[in-house]
């Protein structure tokens, strides 16, 4: 039922919304309104099963601001409705926790508003156990005819969290209920949380019918992909202009779609249905350290404004009763800075309706030095000189891009991650990993790149045409004779990419590709061969030691082209073995000699560089994740770095450089194009500002 809560002004950080011409991908906050994307928000879950009595009996609205102000959180996204299918506020449409016995929705709006905290909205879609189980016929179904959804102890007749399809009267349902939010409460937007439409498509009989009707075939999965963006882009735009239609300038954020190695060209016809992207990225579940790493060079590229999201637990979501290492909460949130992006953190209230102090604790302490550090964050975009090109749907795709971004990480190179709909002009280097194969709408957007003074690196299958015959790109200087056919595949550094190398035969792991080299292209690695391929005649523990060098080549050089003929990003990926990373380093150093940084840094150090206008912000993090158990990387301790001496190359010599946020003056020399200083310390994370 309504409430009598009355319009309040939010107050609102006001965002810069500058572009860098020939640094930014994207002109940050372009088209916003100012305040929908804060430095410090909260993303707060309240998952709570329908058996869980006293819910809410200890909120306490006065005490729930206090916490968050005190915390320095400036936003926080509340529930209307949870995965339960159960509503946390007197509702019409939905139905209401059985055990709830006030407006909890209304009453936190209210509180927050009185503290200058904004208050977007979270709306469950397409998992409601309510409906799974009342509404059999609205439930996703797969290829078997088994409902979709996360399976619990107790099998498929209980589910976790059972699917339900958004094509289907569903989508009213939850529309009515988002109309319902806007209506009655003062949200200052909607965040429509697992928007998870399967992309191999839902065999449930509305599926099946439309699909009938559209001339599309249920039994082939291209058809059921097809029908599948179709489903959601429908379904984005409808949740769009639901919250449009009574709040313009609300926030909204479609928890689902908007990730990495999505359909490229889907994936900007959504755009318009955001407001906002927020990248889901906690170090445990499925996700990982790496996964921020990845998601935010790809998605801060796309037009708005980004925001990251780590959470306040050991592990993943809904852990009650552990809290985030203060170390790793802290390196989570700078490396949200240092990436251009905004911080979020998860949590997940206790059904009785207090928040953790000791997790508020954290977080203030986090939050704090955030607020200290924004003035030189606000409005930042990344400064990047090679991008990594996604390859959508390929086998092992995640792999490679995962072991190049590491890579490169850890050679302290500034890049991005596009994909193939983006504008490749805008970088030096493009870098495509181990399965690139290319149609010809990409051959010849390559080809024009290259021509236009642009220098590719490549990899495997990198460069082949879309049968695997032969290289597509022309004037590569190389013989693709196909897959390597023997069962080891080692690889020699020569003279001109050996630097750094021990002058020794390496193990590749697993095999590439067989390819010769033309006249006139510099061989960079050869390919040597094992004694023998094992089989029952032949024999020996572990791998084939090495015997003797080939004519194959395992990289080369022709012009701006470098080739490797094996898959070194996965294999480092898979092995980590730092042969492979400073091999690639130096063929890097061959096509960009002058890269945007230099320092004497250890491998575990993270660099990146942002813009403000004619200000260079370098941003130094040193927190070292250790593997504590089988599947989850822990930062605990905060490992300082003394007298780290770094270079920036600005197109000009700057009139200040200093340590931010403390503003201490450094040092500096300024030749050959590249301003150079020694940072006394760098304790955790530390931010070098080059002024004017």
């Amino acid at each position: 039922m309504p409430n009598d809560i009355s319009r309040r002004e939010m107050l609102r950080d006001a965002a810069a919304g500058l572009g860098f011409l020939g640094f930014a991908r994207f002109s940050p906050g372009a088209g916003l309104p100012p305040g929908v994307v804060t430095f410090r928000h909260i993303h707060l879950d309240f998952h709570t099963s329908p058996a869980i009595t006293g819910v809410g009996e200890d909120f306490d609205a006065s005490e729930f601001a206090r916490v968050l102000k005190e915390a320095e959180v400036n936003s926080i996204t509340i529930f209307a409705k949870c995965h339960h299918g159960m509503s946390y506020y007197p509702t019409r449409v939905g139905v209401r926790h059985p055990n709830l016995k006030i407006d909890l929705v209304g009453a936190m709006i209210e509180a927050c508003h009185r503290q200058g905290i904004r208050v977007p909205v979270y709306i469950s879609t397409m998992y409601d156990q309510r409906v799974w189980r009342e509404h059999a016929d609205w439930r996703a179904f797969d290829e078997e005819g088994k409902p979709q959804g996360l399976r619990g102890a107790a099998g498929p007749l209980l589910p976790q969290l059972g699917r339900v399809c958004i094509n289907t009267p569903y989508l009213d349902y939850v529309l009515e209920q988002a109309d319902e939010v806007l209506r009655t409460y003062e949200a200052d937007g909607l965040f429509y949380d697992n928007f998870g439409y399967p992309a191999g498509g839902c065999l449930g009989p509305s599926c099946m019918l439309e699909r009938e009707k559209l001339g599309l075939e249920s039994a082939r999965r291209e058809d059921r992909q097809k029908h599948a963006l179709m489903v959601m882009e429908r379904s984005m735009h409808r949740f769009a202009a639901t919250v449009r239609k009574r709040k313009p300038k609300a926030s909204i954020y479609i928890n689902g779609p908007a990730r990495l190695w999505q359909d490229p060209q889907f994936l900007r016809r959504v755009t318009p249905d955001y407001t906002q992207f927020e990248i889901e990225s906690l170090p445990g579940g499925s996700w990982g350290y790496s996964h921020f790493q990845m998601a935010s060079r790809y998605l801060r590229n796309l037009g708005l404004e980004a925001q990251g999201m780590t959470g306040a637990f050991h592990r993943s979501w809904g852990d009650f009763g552990t809290v985030r290492n203060q170390a790793a909460l802290d390196y989570e949130c700078f490396s949200m800075l240092a990436q251009a992006t905004k911080c979020a953190v998860g949590d997940h209230l206790h059904p009785g309706g207090r928040l953790n102090p000791r997790t508020y604790e954290r977080i203030g302490n986090t939050y704090r030095s955030v607020r200290e550090k924004e003035p030189w964050c606000e409005g930042a975009a990344a400064v990047t000189e090679m991008a990594l090109l996604l390859n959508p749907g390929a086998p092992r795709t995640t792999e490679s891009a995962a072991g190049a971004t590491s890579m490169l990480t850890r050679l302290h190179h500034q890049f991005d991650l596009i994909d193939r709909e983006s504008d490749f002009s805008r970088y030096p280097l493009l870098i495509l990993a181990d399965n690139q194969r290319l149609d010809a709408v990409l051959r010849d957007k390559l080809a024009a790149f290259l021509k236009a003074g642009g220098a590719l690196v490549l990899s495997h299958e990198s460069g082949l045409d879309e049968e695997a015959r032969s290289f597509a790109l022309p004037g590569m200087g190389l013989d693709y004779e196909g897959p390597w056919k023997h069962e080891s595949q080692y690889i020699e550094a020569l003279e001109p990419a050996r630097e750094g190398i021990p002058d020794m035969v390496h193990e590749m792991y697993e095999t590439g590709s067989a390819v010769k080299v033309q006249p006139g292209t510099t061989l960079l690695a050869r390919v040597w061969e094992g004694y023998f391929d094992k089989d029952y005649r032949h024999f020996h523990v572990e791998q084939t030691p090495y015997a003797r060098p080939s004519d194959y080549a395992a990289a080369a050089q022709r012009g701006r082209i470098v080739y490797f003929a094996v898959p070194i990003f996965r294999a480092y990926a898979r092995n980590g073995y730092a042969v492979y990373r400073q091999l690639v380093g130096n063929t890097i150093r061959r096509l960009i000699p002058d890269p945007l940084v230099r320092g004497e840094l250890p491998s575990t150090a993270q660099v990146t560089l942002t813009a403000q206008g004619s200000r260079r912000i370098l941003h130094l993090l040193h927190y070292v994740p250790e593997r504590r158990s089988p599947d989850l990387d822990i930062v605990e301790d905060v490992i300082p770095l003394a007298n780290v001496a770094v270079a920036a190359r600005l197109t000009r010599r700057p009139a200040r450089v200093y340590l931010a946020p403390r503003k201490q003056d450094l040092r500096f020399e300024y030749s050959g194009g590249y301003a150079r200083v020694t940072v006394p310390e760098v304790k955790g994370h530390q931010m070098v500002v080059f002024e004017g």
